[in-house]
């Protein structure tokens, strides 16, 4: 991931000052009609290029982009149905090869399977509260287990997973505090997962050995915890942690070996890092970090340096509110690239390290003002959007069969074949 400082644009490519620092091309906004409020890479077709898969804050539940070897994404597809989901994890749950999804829905996780192409709702797991989910085999049977916490409890709930690929009931665990972010990763090298929850500290839930979960271990780390990653961080072989929080800060926290986390370092992103990933960026042998800072409308890059620390911050502008962030080699030359999805943009953005990305086609909404109707119509298909409704009022500023506006507003970016409502004019009111 990247350097945090001045960055410098030059032939079109964010330059980072540093000698190793990754460069990433001109990113590519694509335009969505939903806001989304989570993001992962899946492969639902196997065909080998992941596609995107994106949780909504309005229904449908979901929108799939596919995904092409060079790093661009076909048309959206929405699917789904269902309450608002807060996230979801990617994992092969019924053992068939493709991947499938577990969403985190109000009071409930839903399980939707790979079919076809693409993704079909099959069962639901009561989870009262739940706001976000991970999978994981905790007992190492071969089939993957959900852990899933809420927010507003002290509280995480384990559904293991089965050979006849459904899940047992929900198992809850207590933990020191409401989890805003949790994780499965192996921290104390016994080569089985263990549960790290983040709220106004670290907890770890170790592994017993047979699946379940031990009593909460506070191992310190920072407060309001937004996000968590893990990784070998310094090189030494056991998982370290990266942790984003409020109201600007990573903190690395530095892993003795036994689930234990006695060295931290903390480094400055931009204002609310709401999403945090852990990559090689800048084609060193160091481990990179990147956050999605909501606040500030960017991704801040952290680069490696050795032994679990990081240079100063650069960023990179996103669109509006990211929310999430996933690391993914998306035009398959063996580097990995960064994805948002950028809630108020209503937008994902695609970065790839060391190239342009594809421009999408869009729907750029034009200025039609004072033009005849015809002639808008011609206007609005050429820019890839159309015409769905024309309404007409009495104006005494344009003339009559001339449009007064269009809505969205001109130069909004939405899909192709987004619909857009002409507002023409009956000319002046007649007076009595």
């Amino acid at each position: 991931m990247r350097v945090a400082g001045v960055a410098l644009f030059a032939a079109g490519l964010l330059v980072v000052p540093l000698a190793s620092a990754a460069t990433f091309g001109r990113p590519a906004e694509i335009p969505l009609v939903r806001a989304p409020v989570a993001l992962a890479v899946a492969d639902p077709t196997q065909d080998g290029s992941g596609d995107l898969v994106l949780a909504n804050a309005t229904g449908p539940t979901l929108t799939v982009l596919p995904g092409k070897a060079d790093g661009s994404f076909g048309p959206p597809r929405d699917l789904g149905a269902g309450s608002v989901p807060g996230s979801f994890a990617v994992a092969d749950l019924d053992n068939d090869g493709s991947d499938d999804l577990a969403v985190a829905e109000k009071g409930e996780i839903a399980i939707y399977l790979s079919a076809d192409g693409t993704f079909v709702r099959k069962s639901v797991l009561s989870a009262p509260g739940v706001s976000s989910v991970r999978a994981a085999d905790l007992d190492l049977d071969g089939n993957s287990d959900l852990i899933a916490a809420a927010a507003t409890r002290s509280i995480v709930t384990v559904f293991m997973g089965t050979d006849e690929n459904t899940f047992l009931p929900g198992w809850e665990y207590p933990t020191a505090n409401p989890p805003a972010a949790i994780l499965a990763v192996d921290l104390n090298g016994d080569e089985l997962p263990d549960v790290v929850t983040g709220g106004n500290a670290l907890t770890v839930l170790f592994n017993n050995g047979d699946g379940t979960l031990s009593s909460p271990v506070q191992v310190g780390g920072p407060s309001e915890v937004l996000a968590l990653a893990s990784g070998d961080l310094d090189g030494d072989g056991d998982v370290d942690l990266a942790v984003a929080h409020r109201p600007n800060f990573v903190s690395v926290e530095l892993n003795s070996g036994d689930g234990q986390f006695p060295n931290e370092g903390t480094y400055a992103v931009g204002a609310t890092p709401d999403a945090i990933g852990v990559a090689f960026l800048d084609g060193d042998d160091t481990l990179d970090i990147a956050a999605a800072n909501r606040g500030t409308n960017d991704v801040s890059i952290l680069p490696g340096t050795g032994e679990g620390r990081f240079s100063e911050q650069s960023r990179l502008k996103v669109g509006k509110a990211p929310v999430a962030l996933t690391v993914e080699d998306l035009n398959g030359d063996g580097v990995d690239d960064l994805v948002t999805a950028n809630r108020l943009g209503r937008s994902v953005t695609v970065l790839l390290n060391g190239a342009d990305a594809p421009q999408p086609v869009v729907c750029l909404v034009p200025a039609v003002a004072h033009r005849k109707v015809a002639v808008a119509r011609r206007l609005v298909g050429t820019a890839n959007c159309r015409v769905a409704a024309v309404r007409r009022k009495f104006s005494g500023g344009v003339r009559k069969g001339r449009v007064i506006s269009i809505a969205p507003v001109p130069g909004t970016r939405r899909p192709v074949g987004t619909p857009v409502t002409l507002l023409v004019s009956r000319g002046p009111k007649k007076k009595r």
